[in-house]
C-alpha cells in the first residue's frame, strides 16, 4: 500500500502541474515552425553545438530523468577525463586525485553509492590503499578509461526496472562509439603533448580509432586504442588530525582523562576557554612524483544481416602502471609527559586552535616527537576488463535480447615505505609548527637542518603489498512486446538477469629495521607475531651504518616544493630524499611469506533479478507517456576469511542473503510538442555494502569474551527518490529546464555489539549493521543551454551553458564529536553550479569553463576525532581548436588555469588538514580523420 501509495502520488503531482500548461498547448506554438521552416533543409550544427544537440535529444526523450554529454566528433570529446566531463553534469560533483578527476558524487552520494557502466556492463572498483583496514569497495575510478573511445556519457537520476540495480545516486553509462554509428568507414586519431606546470615536463598521448563495414554493410568491425606517458605531481602541506593533550601522565584513571573520559578540565587549555585547545597531529609535506603509462584497447564486431537482427562481440581492456617517488617531511609531536612538552610561552589561540606552538622534547631515543624522512616508492598496477557477448532479434511486434557479461578488474598497490627517524631530547630538543599565515598552512621550523642526515638515528623499509581483485560474470535476457496502432499499452516488458561477483583482497607487509639506539637489525612480518633479531652491533656501529647509506644513496629534494598553488608563506623547499637506491641497499624485506590474515578475504555476491514494465502513451489534451514497473531482486553473500582468537588463527565463514522488490514510475508530459516537457518520477533504489565491510575478519578475546567482526547479513543502502521537472527546448540546441528532487536514504550501516556464540562460547561482538538512520536528501537542479546566433555577425557563433544545484539533508545522526552540533551528510555540497561559454564558427572553437562547489562534509569523524570538511573549491578550463580542413585540426587546452589549491580542514579554517596545489595541465596537438 505504501508503495501504491508513493507511484500514486508521483502521478497526481505531475498531472496536476500539468493541467495549466496544457490548456496552453492547444494553439500551434509558432517557434515550431521557425526551427525547420517549410521548404528549407535542415540546418546542419557541427562541432560544439553538435556535442550539445546531440546530448539535448537524448535527454529530451528519454523516458527517465537523465542529463548527457557527447562528443563533437569521433575522438573529440569535451575534457580530457570522464570524470572531469562528469563535472558538467547538474548534480554531479568530483573527486581529484593528483589533479585528475577520478570518482564522482551525485546528488551526495558517494562514489561507492553509484553504479557506472561500459555499453550496459557493470565497470568494476580499481580503487585502493595500501594500509591495513582498507580492502576493496565499489567506487570505480575514471582515469584510465580514455575519454577519446566514448561516444556519450549519460548520468541516469532515476530508474526503470530494467536497469540493473546498484545506483543509488545514480546511473552513469558509458557509451562507446559502435561500427554501425557510421556507414562510411574512417581511420582517426589524435597525437598531444600534455604539460604539466610542477614536473616542468611534457609527457605524450596517442590515440587512434578506426571502423569499417565489411559484406555488403551487415559485417561491422570497430578498432581503438590510446597510449599515455605523463608524469602526475602534486604537493600537499597535511596535518594528519588535531588532537587535544592530557595535562597529566600517566593519564588515568582513563575514564576519568581528556580524551578517552572526554573531561575537558584534564586537556590542556591555555587560553583559559574551559575547553580543550586542538594541537597538531602528524604534520607534513610531501612532494608527490607518479609517473604513469597508460594503454587501453577497446574492439567491436558487429554483425547485422537485416534490419531485425544483430549480434555482437565486444571488449574494453585498461591498463595503468604507475612508480610512485613520494617524498615526506614528517613531524611526530606526541609524547607521555606532562602537558604533551608544550612549551606555554608561545602558543596563540584562535578558535581553540594552536596557531603557533613548540613542543619542547622531553624523551629518549625512540620515543616522543621525531623528524621523519619517509619516502613512499614502489608501483601500483591496475587492470579491467569488460567483455559482452550479445544479440537482439526483432519479429512481428515481439523484440528478444540476451547478452552474457564477464568483467574483471585487478589492482596491485606493491608499495614500499623507506624511513630515517630522528628522536630523542639530545638529537631533537624542541619542535615549532606555526600555522599564522594567510592559508593557516604548517610552517615547520626545526633544530636541525633538513637537507643533511643531522640527527637520524633509525633507518627501516617496509614492504606492504595490496592486492584487491574483482571479477563478474553475468547473463541477461530480455523480451517486448509492442502491440500495433495506438492504444495506450506501447510495450509490454520482463527479463531475468543472473550475476555473480567476487571480491578479493590480500594484504601483507614486513620490516627491516636498521635500530641505531639499540644497535639491531629487526624484522617484523604480518601474520607472525613478535619481532625477529637479525643481527646486534654496538650503536656507534649502527649509526655509522645508517649514516652511510644515507650519504651514498640518499640525496636532496629538487626545491620545487610548491612552486605552485598558494601555500602562504615561504619556508623548507627541500629535504633529504630517500628512494629506490637507498632501499635497495639496506634490502627490501619479502612479504610474501606470510599474510594479515584479518586483512585477507574473499566475498562472493550472486543475484537473481526479475523484472515486469510495460510503457504507455495516453492523449490528455497533452501526451502523457510513461514506463511502469518493478524488480524482484535475490542476493546472497559467502564470505570467507580468518579468525583470529587470542592470535590463534583459523578459516572462517560467514553466509548472508536478502530479497527486495523495487518498484518504479517515471511519467513524461508533452505539453507543448518538441518544447515543453514535464517529468515525474518514484523509484525504490538500492547500493549494496563494501566487500570489506561483508568480510569475516574475526577477532576474539578468550579473556575478556569481547571480539569484532565484519557482516555478509548486511541489507543494502535503499532511497526512495522522487522528481518532478520542467523543460523547455527553444530549439535543436538551446533550452532551459528546472528539476525538484528529493531521495529518503534508510538502511544506512552503523557499528554495535551484539551477543554472538562462536566455537561454544558466547562474545560481545562488534559489527556493522544496518541502523534505523534515515536521511531526507533535496534540492533542484536548474541549466541552461543557448547558442546565441540571434546576435550580429562573429557574435552570433556565441553560446553559454550553465547549470546550478542547490542541496539541503536532514536525519543525519551523525555528530561533532566534541561540540555534539549537528553534522551535514557526507558528499553533499549546498550549492555547486557550472558555466560555460563558448566560440564556433565551423572552423575555429574556443570555450571556456568554470566549476565550482561550496564546502561538504568528507569524514564525520577523523583523526583525532574531529570531522572533516572539503572546503569551497572552484577550478577553470578552456580549450581552443582550429580546423585546418575537412581532414586535419589542431588544439590547445589548459587544466585548472586558474592554479586552484585544494583544501581541507577539521570544522575550522584554523585546523587545515590539506592544502594540495597540483599546478596547471596543458594539452596541444592534432587529431586527424581519413
Amino acid at each position: 500500500m505504501r508503495i501504491l501509495y508513493r507511484l500514486t502520488g508521483a502521478a497526481v503531482l505531475l498531472l496536476t502541474s500539468t493541467s495549466v500548461l496544457a490548456q496552453e498547448a492547444q494553439v500551434p506554438n509558432a517557434s515550431d515552425k521557425a526551427e525547420n521552416p517549410a521548404g528549407h533543409a535542415e540546418i546542419m550544427v557541427t562541432g560544439i553545438r553538435k556535442s550539445l544537440a546531440d546530448s539535448l535529444a537524448v535527454k529530451r526523450d528519454s523516458a527517465q530523468v537523465v542529463d548527457a554529454i557527447s562528443a563533437e566528433d569521433v575522438g573529440k570529446f569535451p575534457d580530457k577525463n570522464i570524470g572531469e566531463a562528469l563535472q558538467r553534469v547538474t548534480g554531479v560533483q568530483i573527486t581529484r586525485s593528483g589533479g585528475e578527476g577520478s570518482a564522482i558524487t551525485i546528488r551526495g552520494a558517494d562514489p561507492s553509492l553509484n553504479r557506472v557502466e561500459i555499453n550496459g556492463q557493470s565497470a568494476l572498483s580499481t580503487s585502493i590503499a595500501a594500509a591495513a583496514g582498507n580492502g576493496s569497495n565499489r567506487a570505480v575510478d575514471f582515469r584510465d578509461l580514455p575519454a577519446e573511445f566514448v561516444s556519450r556519457l549519460e548520468v541516469l537520476k532515476s530508474a526503470t526496472p530494467d536497469m540493473t540495480e546498484g545506483g543509488l545516486g545514480g546511473t552513469v553509462r558509458i557509451i562507446t562509439r559502435r561500427p554501425f554509428d557510421s556507414k562510411d568507414g574512417y581511420l582517426a586519431g589524435s597525437a598531444q603533448g600534455i604539460y604539466n606546470e610542477l614536473a616542468d615536463k611534457v609527457d605524450p598521448k596517442f590515440a587512434l580509432i578506426g571502423s569499417k563495414l565489411f559484406a555488403h554493410d551487415t559485417i561491422g568491425v570497430l578498432l581503438s586504442g590510446t597510449y599515455e606517458n605523463r608524469t602526475i605531481r602534486y604537493d600537499q602541506a597535511r596535518t594528519t588530525g588535531w588532537r587535544q593533550v592530557e595535562t597529566t601522565q600517566p593519564a588515568t584513571p582513563a575514564a576519568q582523562n581528556c580524551l578517552s573520559g572526554r573531561n575537558q578540565a584534564r586537556c590542556v587549555d591555555l587560553d583559559g576557554s574551559g575547553f580543550g585547545d586542538f594541537y597538531p597531529d602528524i604534520p607534513r609535506y610531501i612532494t608527490a612524483t607518479e609517473p604513469t603509462k597508460r594503454y587501453a584497447v577497446n574492439g567491436i564486431l558487429e554483425w547485422r544481416p537485416n534490419d531485425d537482427f544483430r549480434a555482437y562481440v565486444e571488449g574494453t581492456y585498461t591498463r595503468s602502471d604507475t612508480t610512485s617517488d613520494d617524498q615526506y617531511l614528517q613531524l611526530s609531536t606526541t609524547q607521555s609527559v606532562a602537558n604533551g612538552g608544550i612549551d606555554p610561552t608561545g602558543v596563540v589561540i584562535r578558535d581553540e586552535t594552536a596557531q603557533t606552538v613548540t613542543f619542547i622534547n622531553g624523551s629518549n631515543a625512540g620515543s616522543g616527537p621525531s623528524v621523519n624522512y619517509r619516502s613512499v616508492i614502489g608501483t601500483l598496477n591496475r587492470r579491467t576488463f569488460n567483455g559482452i557477448l550479445g544479440a537482439e532479434w526483432t519479429t512481428g511486434k515481439f523484440k528478444f535480447s540476451a547478452r552474457g557479461t564477464y568483467a574483471a578488474s585487478r589492482v596491485l598497490n606493491d608499495e614500499v615505505d623507506v624511513t630515517a627517524s630522528v628522536s630523542g631530547k639530545d638529537a631533537l630538543p624542541w619542535i615549532t609548527i606555526d600555522y599564522d599565515n594567510p592559508q593557516h598552512a604548517p610552517q615547520i621550523i626545526l633544530p636541525i637542518d633538513t637537507t643533511t642526515t643531522e640527527g637520524i638515528n633509525t633507518l627501516s623499509v617496509e614492504a606492504r603489498p595490496r592486492l584487491n581483485r574483482q571479477h563478474e560474470a553475468g547473463g541477461k535476457f530480455d523480451a517486448e512486446y509492442r502491440p500495433d496502432g495506438n492504444g495506450f499499452l506501447t510495450s509490454l516488458k520482463s527479463g531475468i538477469e543472473l550475476n555473480q561477483l567476487v571480491s578479493s583482497s590480500r594484504f601483507q607487509n614486513a620490516v627491516y629495521t636498521l635500530n641505531g639506539i639499540t644497535g639491531q637489525t629487526t624484522l617484523t612480518r604480518s601474520g607472525v607475531s613478535g619481532t625477529q633479531v637479525l643481527a646486534t652491533t654496538t650503536p656507534a656501529a649502527q649509526l655509522a651504518n645508517i649514516r652511510s647509506l644515507l650519504d651514498t644513496y640518499g640525496g636532496m629534494g629538487d626545491g620545487s616544493f610548491f612552486k605552485t598553488g598558494d601555500l602562504g608563506f615561504s619556508g623548507i623547499d627541500r629535504w633529504w630524499n630517500l628512494g629506490n637506491s637507498l632501499a635497495n641497499a639496506v634490502g627490501i624485506p619479502d612479504p610474501y611469506t606470510s599474510i594479515s590474515p584479518l586483512d585477507t578475504y574473499r566475498v562472493k555476491e550472486s543475484t537473481v533479478a526479475g523484472y515486469v514494465q510495460s510503457a504507455f502513451k495516453a492523449d490528455l489534451g497533452f501526451d502523457l507517456t510513461g514506463v511502469v514497473g518493478a524488480r524482484l531482486v535475490h542476493t546472497r553473500t559467502v564470505s570467507t576469511g580468518s579468525q583470529s582468537t587470542d592470535g590463534v588463527i583459523t578459516p572462517a565463514r560467514y553466509t548472508g542473503e536478502y530479497t527486495v522488490l523495487l518498484p518504479s514510475l517515471n511519467l513524461r508530459a508533452e505539453v507543448i510538442p518538441r518544447k515543453l516537457v514535464v517529468r515525474a518520477t518514484a523509484s525504490d533504489v538500492l547500493a549494496r555494502p563494501a566487500p570489506s565491510q561483508m568480510a569475516p575478519n574475526v577477532k576474539l578475546d578468550s579473556v575478556g569474551l569481547t571480539g569484532s567482526r565484519g557482516n555478509p547479513g548486511l541489507k543494502p543502502y535503499r532511497a526512495w527518490q522522487y522528481d518532478l521537472g520542467l523543460e523547455y527546448y527553444i530549439s535543436r540546441t538551446n533550452y532551459v529546464s528546472i528539476t525538484g528532487f528529493r531521495k529518503d536514504i534508510k538502511s544506512f550501516i552503523d557499528t554495535a555489539s551484539h551477543e554472538e556464540e562462536i566455537d561454544g562460547q558466547v562474545y560481545t561482538i562488534k559489527m556493522p549493521i544496518n541502523g534505523t538512520q534515515h536521511v531526507t536528501i533535496q534540492g533542484f537542479e536548474a541549466g541552461a543551454q543557448l547558442g546565441l546566433d540571434f546576435l550580429p555577425g562573429l557574435l552570433g557563433n556565441l553560446g553559454v551553458t550553465a547549470n546550478y544545484t542547490f542541496n539541503t539533508d536532514s536525519g543525519y545522526e551523525g555528530k561533532d564529536y566534541f561540540t555534539g552540533a549537528s553534522l551535514p551528510f557526507p558528499g553533499v555540497s549546498r550549492n555547486s553550479y557550472n558555466a560555460s561559454v563558448f566560440y564556433d564558427d565551423g572552423h575555429f572553437a574556443i570555450r571556456g569553463s568554470y566549476n565550482w562547489r561550496s564546502r561538504y562534509l568528507i569524514n564525520a569523524v577523523d583523526r583525532g576525532n574531529n570531522p572533516s570538511f572539503g572546503e569551497a573549491f572552484g577550478q577553470f578550463d578552456a580549450s581552443a581548436s582550429y580546423i585546418i580542413n575537412p581532414h586535419v585540426s589542431v588544439f590547445l587546452e589548459g587544466v585548472n588555469l586558474t592554479d586552484s589549491t585544494r583544501i581541507e580542514n577539521a570544522n575550522s579554517v584554523y585546523r587545515r588538514n590539506v592544502i594540495e596545489t597540483y599546478g596547471r595541465r596543458i594539452y596541444f596537438g592534432v587529431r586527424a580523420k581519413l
